[in-house]
């Protein structure tokens, strides 16, 4: 296996923390379904389950945050 290259390293950290922030949305999107699925069985207002359990998408600044994150972290000496 070769070393990668400061760019190589860097993509791979930002295919990580979209990943990771895919997982994320993934789960609360989850969540928003479930918990419209309960107010339509207990006959409560659908349109306020979604609004108050629809979750916003992440945009690329966020991911650049998460992996400049896990890249500081990588990078620090122990």
């Amino acid at each position: 296996m070769a070393n990668k290259n400061p760019f190589e390293i860097r993509l791979e950290t930002l295919k990580m923390a979209k990943e990771m922030m895919d997982q994320q949305y993934d789960m609360q999107m989850n969540m928003m379904y479930q918990m419209v699925d309960q107010a339509k069985e207990h006959g409560q207002n659908v349109k306020e389950a979604l609004e108050t359990y629809t979750p916003d998408m992440y945009n690329p600044n966020k991911v650049i945050e998460k992996a400049t994150e896990f890249y500081e972290y990588i990078s620090k000496k122990a």
